[in-house]
């Protein structure tokens, strides 16, 4: 279960999909305004994905459902490719209770 978390946390929407430690070495170098621009985006627009308005807040300017889709989206297409990182020993992901017990604290 620790290793199908890591993966969502390593690239689920990092800045564009780098290492959890890229991501975070980036975003000590932007400025507040830029690192806050999805979700300035979501408060002025509503979800970027399904245009609600007045809905919970998730991440990268969409509502919490439509970030748990787009998660469990990534984690499918991930899981059907991926044998591991660069530099990383190879991972592997279990069965689909695995994927549903990583992903419960998303459910609504």
């Amino acid at each position: 279960m620790a290793d199908e978390k890591l993966l969502l946390d390593d690239i689920f929407l990092q800045p564009w999909f780098l290492s959890l430690k890229t991501a975070n070495e980036i975003r000590v170098l932007l400025p507040t305004d830029h690192r806050h621009k999805m979700r300035f985006y979501f408060e002025d627009y509503g979800c970027l994905k399904c245009g609600k308005k007045g809905v919970r807040y998730g991440s990268n300017a969409m509502c919490k459902p439509c970030v748990q889709q787009v998660k469990l989206r990534f984690f499918w297409a991930i899981k059907r490719r991926w044998t591991h990182l660069p530099g990383e020993r190879p991972r592997s992901f279990k069965r689909m209770s695995d994927a549903r017990r990583m992903l419960r604290d998303l459910a609504c």
